[in-house]
């Protein structure tokens, strides 16, 4: 994680708080984990991650804490058959959702993977793509930024957050 996109989380997390309890409706970043509650074997961008934000809520995005990271793994249950997950599980790890949908992380690559919207129920999908290089870039660009957009169905009020904040307007932003 860039020292950028640790000043930014923490910046924004001072904006929410100064917001609450009317930002609580749509976003919460949690206080960085202390070291040992970090679960070990992770990879690297998420620790970082969990070490600056244990558990970040952004509109319809939602990143799982320390607390929350094992009880979302059940989604590798029900990856569909087309997808590499259900030949190495242990390749892959649940780092939240949008929506109901789940956001993965490739443990290989450190890439971030999801099912895109089809029509259907994500576990039904017949699609499954890449969404970014690494975490740093995910959470940069589709939670904080314009990605955001392309993750969401319609303008809610994280949205808003972000135009307000002028990180939607950034033209040099571009697709991991």
């Amino acid at each position: 994680m860039t020292p950028e996109l640790r000043q930014l989380i923490g910046e924004l997390r001072a904006d929410l708080v100064e917001d609450e309890p009317a930002s609580l409706e749509y976003a919460h970043f949690g206080e960085g984990a202390a070291i040992d509650a970090v679960p070990a074997g992770l990879p690297t961008d998420l620790r970082d991650l969990l070490l600056v934000a244990d558990g970040l809520r952004a509109g319809l995005v939602e990143l799982a804490s320390t607390s929350t990271l094992a009880g979302i793994q059940y989604h590798l249950d029900h990856a569909p058959d087309f997808s590499t997950i259900p030949e190495d599980r242990a390749g892959w790890l649940v780092i939240g959702t949008c929506g109901d949908d789940p956001i993965l992380m490739d443990r290989g690559t450190g890439a971030v993977w999801y099912f895109p919207p089809t029509g259907t129920e994500w576990f039904m999908s017949d699609t499954f793509e890449e969404l970014a290089p690494d975490l740093g870039s995910f959470v940069d660009y589709y939670v904080l930024g314009p990605g955001y957009a392309e993750l969401t169905p319609s303008d809610d009020l994280w949205f808003a957050f972000l135009d307000e904040q002028g990180l939607l307007d950034d033209e040099e932003d571009e697709s991991p």
